[in-house]
């Protein structure tokens, strides 16, 4: 049978306001996608979206919409296509890539354990709130979440590598990183640490974004976007066969790689081994021996962490208690109102 492509019904039915707030949803999933730790899939996911995402996405790397481009069927395109769904996305990511990733990486740097807290208060009420989309638990569903965790943990807990940084790296980099940003749970931007590729990918963002045009910056965000749009094209076919035929599998499967990233979110951490590049070598180095590298002027940058639990309870332990706290509300809140707009939907139809 021939994949056919209809207008979807919810485009049709949103306002001008929900095209805005899904533009403010694609803020939030670019902002995530800049935090390594957190994923633009968690975001999506708990802003009720997700699967509509999915499913958007597959119909734009379909067969039939590739013969309606080699045909010039326009029209057609335009009339079936969810275009006006990804495009307000996709706006609030790209507003989110140009003003927030040399924000959220500053606060990153200078106040890990504030921003941490904040991911980690949403990332845990997603987690609560995400339950209810599995239809019926079993124990096949108990079993996947499980295995969804295990996976997530290990991988959040990958040492970084140092790689290179040329465009047959960048191009295998994006198609990874794409896969990794779409699934709730998994960091993209901790698979670009883990790939070594994370300064080299953002810092490209951050200069152009600052107008500090190069043709290396330029030549990255290429290569990285030629990945990311073979790898997107073919990962979303098989996330959408998922949903449609493993539904409360593929769902309990998300909800363990969200609870496996939370190892990552701890707001708490000691460093155990710092990397060290002096004079073309890269050297592993512990805490204990760092300071005699400090003084020639190496670069230097954490390798490994280990969770703790906080010394003290100073101010800033409360204020990484508040935003965790925050982040906690803000995503009950959401959930309480789209609950409550969903019932009075219901009523009135």
């Amino acid at each position: 049978m021939k994949e056919q492509i209809e207008a979807p019904a919810a485009q049709e039915k949103r306002t001008l306001g929900s095209y805005v707030k899904l533009g403010f949803a694609g803020f939030a999933m670019g902002v995530a996608n800049v935090i390594p730790g957190v994923s633009g899939g968690t975001m999506a996911f708990i802003l009720g979206i997700y699967e509509e995402l999915i499913e958007s996405i597959r119909k734009f790397a379909s067969l039939p919409t590739f013969k309606m481009a080699f045909t010039f069927n326009i029209k057609k395109m335009y009339e079936t296509l969810p275009w006006r769904f990804l495009l307000a996305l996709g706006v609030g990511v790209l507003i989110a890539f140009g003003t927030a990733a040399k924000l959220f990486t500053k606060a990153l740097e200078h106040y890990p354990e504030l921003t941490f807290a904040f991911f980690f208060g949403l990332v845990l009420a997603s987690i609560l709130t995400v339950f209810k989309k599995v239809r019926k638990w079993q124990a096949s569903r108990y079993l996947m979440l499980i295995i969804g965790a295990v996976a997530a943990y290990l991988i959040v807990t990958l040492v970084p590598v140092e790689t290179p940084n040329i465009w047959w790296f960048s191009f295998v980099s994006g198609m990874i990183v794409i896969c990794a940003m779409i699934l709730p749970g998994i960091s993209g931007s901790f698979i670009l640490l883990v790939l070594g590729q994370y300064k080299y990918v953002w810092g490209s963002v951050a200069a152009i974004a600052s107008r500090q045009f190069s043709i290396q910056a330029f030549s990255t965000l290429f290569w990285v976007g030629a990945g990311c749009v073979i790898g997107i094209g073919s990962f979303v076919h098989l996330l959408n066969w998922l949903f449609r035929k493993f539904h409360d599998l593929t769902v309990a499967t998300l909800i363990g790689f969200m609870v496996g990233s939370m190892w990552k979110l701890w707001p708490w951490k000691k460093i155990t081994l710092f990397s060290v590049k002096s004079g073309g070598e890269v050297l592993k180095v512990q805490p204990a021996d760092i300071e005699a590298f400090k003084i020639t002027g190496a670069k230097i940058k954490p390798v490994v962490e280990q969770n703790i639990f906080p010394g003290n309870f100073d101010k800033m332990f409360w204020y990484a208690i508040g935003l965790a706290a925050l982040g906690f509300v803000i995503v009950i809140i959401m959930e309480y109102v789209a609950n409550r707009k969903e019932s009075l939907k219901n009523c009135n139809s």
